[in-house]
């Protein structure tokens, strides 16, 4: 007996240090697979001997091989480039050459290189992201051919978009010293979602600080520090005399003589071409064999766009930009990437184009385009004046003086008709006049709509300096009444402001630190003290960040917590003052059915914000989900300052009389359920004033001191 107990007791001893170690995974040996679970990512990394795998080919061009891989290391699906299998060791240094030329342009619109090496058998390498849809020269064939789904899925206007940012990539890139020297559809890659990617940078070349001569317009550019640009000692390479290296109906004069005379007017010279083949679905320059294009190019023959396509004509302004484009000598071409997409970019909002040197009839066309109710207003009255005088022709000697009339009509009509083409010439010639026509500082109603043609207008790079501090000024306050700090921040910045001289930019510095990004609203208790750092001097401002911090149906905050918010608000509104603002005296109840909020004997008359907007959206109690609200022996005269606030019952005992008028708005524009008076009206006026509302009838008493 006592042998089998000491065999049971060295068991449980047994098992119970094993229980110890379960419970302690520190003191549990793990082999290396069962670690290695623990840790996937960790494990994967250590000791990789490579960092690529599901290698596929994917295509062959540009005299390189392009695989779909997946990168171990960050588990995506990026592309591989490879040189040709028969490649040369110079043909291999060029290929490597356009990978890192290509990996040192950082922008959105230009493809990502991501790594560069030697494989296992020491072929040259590198990888960039793999881009998914097709590229422009597939899209333009597909329209060319009449494909439904492409029509639909790419107008002429989505088209534009896209030229725009690949004139964005190659402005940037000629900010940095290169020339893309190839630019054609087969090389702006289209994304599903959007995405514009300007590839393969084969050709592209390092201009020396000289250059920037031949650009007009290069200094409105960001200045980019030589010291930060591509080696062109490394990096570039001699191109023989006489040698014409590109793609034939897309390389400039320059190139397809053989000179290699090239500049960043070269890459202004094709992108017109890729212009040209956007709205004529054709290559520009065509002929039986390549020695015929390129001599076509020299000449300066180009294809005309015709409007015989299968969808709307050509407008003549965007037919003139691709002819300055396309223009034989460099000099008479767009002096920079960036002027020739703004042109682009003055056509799509609605602006002739500079280079159709357009006379006051066509402004007056552009303006109609824009501004057709103006035009439908004057037409109809000129037809209404014309139908005058042809009935006052019938009755001249009854109806001289109303023929008197409609003439004087007829020039007040033909002369505010003149103003208005004046006026749109002054607004063609200077579009920042639009900006400040829609907005002020003291006018913060749309300002979702408002700031993006305000962020437009500063970034031109012709705007006077005073011009441009108010814009951004004015961009900056609408940023910071609908809490986008960040944004707030980064338009004072642009403004030039001092922090310590403007309290909306000091303001917008401490919340853009306290609110993330992906935060929308501030805490109400933020937000309360917002409102009291601001001077009553400031109602405007404090206005509108309430307005658009309390409309909408996204919850902020808890009714309780939004009360000491709104009790400002109510002190603000009612010129209580600074210091009764800062002060909490007012409580809700929560009850069965709902809450309760009591004013009684309160001095609050207000109750929306001063702001042109329906009731609906400025009232201060909305938020509070009131299901009571107690007026009773308060100094309340407009009933329908409670319009928006949602309340069911409503006690105004102790005030005897209302306007009938008032009353009679009750119950289209409040949600009562039930109303607590002393009215001194019978019970059947009341009923007949305010029908489907309970009716409950008190003694007035004086308040209680």
């Amino acid at each position: 007996m006592p042998d089998d107990y000491d065999s049971l007791k060295e068991e449980f001893a047994a098992k119970w240090r094993e229980l110890g170690a379960f419970a302690d995974p520190a003191g549990i040996l793990l082999d290396e697979e069962e670690q290695g679970a623990l840790q996937p990512i960790l494990h994967s990394l250590e000791g990789a001997s490579h960092s690529y795998s599901d290698t596929e080919f994917f295509l062959q061009g540009g005299g390189k091989q392009i695989f779909k891989v997946r990168d171990l290391r960050t588990d995506r699906i990026i592309a591989m480039a490879k040189p040709l299998l028969k490649a040369t060791d110079e043909e291999k240094e060029e290929f490597l050459r356009e990978a890192r030329l290509t990996a040192c342009l950082q922008h959105p619109n230009i493809v990502k290189v991501y790594d560069l090496g030697l494989d296992e058998e020491g072929i040259p390498f590198f990888t960039m992201e793999f881009i998914h849809g097709d590229d422009l020269k597939q899209i333009i064939e597909k329209l060319a051919k009449g494909d439904p789904d492409y029509r639909d899925q790419y107008p002429r206007e989505r088209l534009l978009e896209i030229f725009l940012k690949a004139c964005d990539a190659i402005s940037y890139a000629h900010s940095m010293g290169v020339a893309h020297l190839d630019i054609k559809p087969a090389n702006i890659k289209v994304g599903p979602f959007g995405e514009v990617l300007v590839c393969d940078w084969g050709l592209s070349r390092i201009l020396t600080p000289g250059f920037d001569s031949l650009a007009t317009g290069a200094e409105n550019r960001p200045a980019v520090s030589w010291s930060n640009r591509p080696n062109s000692d490394l990096l570039n390479t001699f191109v023989p005399k006489g040698i014409a290296k590109g793609t034939p109906g897309y390389l400039a004069p320059e190139q397809a003589d053989g000179s290699w005379n090239v500049s960043e007017l070269t890459d202004v010279y094709s992108l017109g071409a890729v212009l040209h083949s956007i709205l004529s679905f054709k290559v520009p320059v065509s002929g039986a064999t390549s020695q015929l294009v390129l001599e076509k190019t020299t000449q300066g023959v180009v294809a005309p766009i015709s409007n015989s396509t299968r969808i709307k004509p050509v407008p003549s302004g965007l037919k003139a930009v691709v002819t300055r484009a396309l223009s034989l000598k460099p000099e008479d071409r767009y002096g920079t990437s960036a002027e020739l997409r703004d042109e682009i970019a003055r056509f799509l909002l609605g602006f002739p184009t500079r280079a159709q040197k357009p006379s006051p009839l066509t402004r007056l066309e552009f303006l109609f385009k824009r501004r057709p109710a103006i035009f439908f207003t004057s037409g109809l009255s000129l037809v209404l004046v014309a139908i005058a005088l042809a009935v006052s022709s019938f009755q001249i000697n009854k109806s001289r003086q109303s023929a008197i009339e409609a003439r004087n009509l007829a020039e007040e009509n033909l002369r505010l008709y003149i103003k208005e083409s004046e006026r749109s010439e002054s607004l063609d010639a200077n579009m920042r006049s639009a900006a400040f026509a829609l907005n002020s500082l003291e006018n913060y109603l749309d300002a979702g709509g408002k700031e993006p043609l305000l962020d437009f207008l500063v970034q031109q790079g012709n705007l006077a300096p005073d011009e441009r501090t108010r814009m951004a000024t004015q961009l900056a306050m609408l940023h910071f009444v609908r809490q986008n700090f960040h944004q707030s921040v980064s338009s004072f910045q642009e403004a030039g402001t001092d922090p310590e001289e403007n309290l909306f930019f000091k303001l917008s510095l401490k919340y853009a630190d306290m609110k993330p990004e992906s935060q929308r609203w501030l805490h109400p208790d933020d937000v309360k003290e917002i409102l009291l750092s601001i001077h009553p001097r400031y109602d405007n401002e404090v206005y509108a960040l309430a307005y658009y911090y309390l409309r909408g149906e996204q919850i902020k905050g808890s009714p309780k917590e939004m009360l000491p918010l709104a009790e400002v608000l109510l002190d603000r509104l009612n010129n209580k003052g600074i210091q009764e603002e800062a002060t909490d005296r007012l409580f809700l109840e929560e009850t069965s059915e709902g809450y309760s909020l009591s004013l009684s004997e309160s001095e609050y008359t207000v109750f929306n914000l001063p702001i042109p907007v329906i009731k609906l959206n400025s009232n201060i109690l909305r938020n509070l989900n009131l299901h009571t609200l107690d007026l009773s022996h308060s100094n309340i005269s407009d009933i329908m300052q409670l319009r928006g606030s949602d309340i069911k019952v409503l006690n105004i005992s102790g005030i005897s009389r209302i306007p009938d008028v008032q009353l009679r708005r009750i119950p289209a524009s409040l949600k009562l359920e039930k109303l607590i008076h002393s009215l001194n009206k019978t019970d059947e006026e009341l009923r007949e004033l305010l029908p489907g509302i309970q009716l409950v009838r008190v003694t007035s008493a004086a308040p209680a001191d």
